[in-house]
């Protein structure tokens, strides 16, 4: 679906010096990301991992798979994050999951991107997909800070049904990653609903 010259073009990143906790191209060391004046971060997801870093050819790219209904590029973005998955994480896991749409969403575009990519990725590794998550709407996270974002989310994110039996081990898959509040929200209802351990993969991290 994408050419040669946007493949070549695309900004990935290397997993060697990624940070193993929110995914940032240059954290594997010290992560500014993870550490602030305030002191460390913490998150409810325990891993996550990134494919590219956000810029203007990836930000194009999901923007014309999401919102112009280029369905074709969810085989493509699905073997991205394949790619930096850690072999480990493949028999981790017990099931997959994925950020969803709200429901006025879902009526404007006609699809979830991300289910749509979480099933393209299971036939990738073998998981089973399962949706854990429902997503009431919120305001567009787009421009708000990190403490602006898990306000927004906190009562965004409920378990798609109450009976639902969360497995123990969770992978879960987001397009961007920027300041991780909505991973973060969505992971701790997962565990809240019983799962131990939450990762989590993105298409792009913004920093």
């Amino acid at each position: 679906m994408l050419c040669q010259d946007c493949i070549a073009a695309l900004n990935y990143t290397d997993q060697h010096y990624a940070c193993p906790c929110c995914g940032a191209p240059f954290g594997a060391l010290i992560c500014t990301e993870c550490y602030t004046r305030e002191g460390k971060v913490e998150r409810s997801f325990h891993q996550a991992v990134c494919c590219l870093s956000l810029d203007e050819l990836a930000g194009r790219i999901i923007v014309l798979y999401k919102d112009y209904n280029e369905q074709r590029l969810a085989n493509t973005l699905a073997h991205m994050i394949y790619q930096v998955l850690p072999p480990a994480w493949l028999t981790w896991a017990n099931a997959l999951t994925w950020i969803p749409v709200d429901k006025k969403t879902l009526r404007r575009r006609g699809f979830d991107h991300m289910e749509k990519i979480a099933m393209e990725l299971a036939v990738l590794t073998g998981l089973q997909t399962q949706a854990m998550l429902h997503k009431k709407p919120s305001k567009d996270q787009r421009g708000l800070n990190r403490q602006e974002r898990i306000n927004n989310l906190t009562e965004s994110f409920s378990l798609a049904q109450e009976s639902l039996a969360i497995p123990p081990h969770v992978l879960l898959i987001d397009d961007v990653l920027t300041t991780g509040s909505t991973l973060d929200v969505a992971s701790l209802k997962l565990i809240e609903g019983g799962a131990r351990e939450v990762r989590t993969a993105s298409i792009a991290r913004a920093w």
